[in-house]
């Protein structure tokens, strides 16, 4: 049915995928080997074993954290909490040789794992950072772009060539043409950041899909008439929501503004719609199981309206 729907050529359907499920992919792609089972076999036992929690507290240490697969940067937060914690655990470690398993003592002296787990983090941190932005209720399709586009500059930095591979993959299946339609109307935006072979993919899809926005296309990208280059600042496009931008030029078809609306007002993950989900759960108990689809709809907006706040 899905894919029916896809190659329909009247529907009116964007379909595109999660980047928020594809930046934690990334995640689990660029783990560094045999490195996260230490650092977690070490955590867990300094968080479950009686003595050694006990003299970790008595230390000071930070909590340390258990990765989990539901929980994204998880991962990136336990090899945070380590690093930072090590020195507290290498001391217990060496203080109380007689008491702490040899394994553990093993794998906390060994410079080599913290070296991997710091080489890890400096990977996984920059996606944790793009994660937590891609999977804001706020990130467009547009914003997603560029999103993707510093996540490409800042492990660029790593220079290393297998992630820099794993990234082009990942990135290529993230990118759809509405992306980059959508990032290249954006008021803000307006494709600065895309490649001209992005542009033209871009355009191609917009002739296919909507040949009649090709005019007002071209009239947005030159700023002629009805667009107004005064319109075009800084201070203008962030003061304002890109549909309201668009709203306020006289003169676009109003078929042609709703495409561009419902371009710029896609949103970039399902991870909103997933914490709806998780709102729904707690309202719709077993205690409360009689109420009706109405009034459950109603709670779960208010108690996710509370949250945002």
């Amino acid at each position: 049915m899905r894919r029916k729907m896809e190659e329909d050529e009247e529907s009116d359907l964007v379909t595109y995928g999660c980047s928020a499920h594809m930046l934690n992919l990334l995640a689990y792609d660029v783990e560094v080997p045999n490195v996260k089972e230490q650092v977690v076999h070490v955590v867990k036992y300094f968080r479950n074993n009686h003595f050694a929690s006990a003299l970790y507290r008595q230390e000071g240490g930070n909590c340390l954290i258990m990765p989990q697969d539901v929980r994204w940067n998880t991962m990136s937060d336990c090899l945070d909490a380590y690093i930072k914690n090590w020195s507290k655990l290498l001391k217990i470690c060496e203080e109380h040789r007689d008491r702490i398993d040899p394994t553990v003592k093993t794998k906390v002296s060994n410079m080599v794992l913290k070296r991997s787990a710091e080489e890890l983090l400096g990977r996984l941190r920059p996606i944790a950072i793009a994660l937590d932005r891609m999977q804001r209720d706020t990130t467009m399709l547009a914003e997603s772009v560029d999103v993707w586009k510093e996540l490409r500059d800042q492990l660029g930095l790593l220079d290393n060539r297998e992630v820099t591979r794993k990234f082009e993959r990942r990135y290529e299946q993230a990118m759809t043409p509405a992306h980059l339609l959508a990032n290249l109307l954006h008021p803000t935006h307006r494709g600065a950041r895309l490649t001209d072979d992005e542009r033209d993919a871009a355009l191609d899809y917009a002739s296919r899909r909507w040949p009649s926005i090709m005019p007002m296309i071209v009239k947005f990208q030159a700023q002629s008439r009805p667009f107004q280059p005064c319109k075009f600042t800084d201070d203008v496009t962030h003061a304002v929501s890109p549909g309201e931008w668009w709203c306020s030029h006289e003169g676009i078809k109003e078929e042609n503004l709703m495409v561009v609306k419902k371009l710029l007002s896609a949103v970039a993950a399902s991870s909103g719609v997933e914490r709806v989900f998780s709102s729904y759960g707690l309202v719709h108990s077993k205690l409360r199981n009689r109420l009706g689809t109405h009034k459950a709809a109603k709670l779960v907006f208010l108690f996710k309206a509370l949250n945002m706040k």
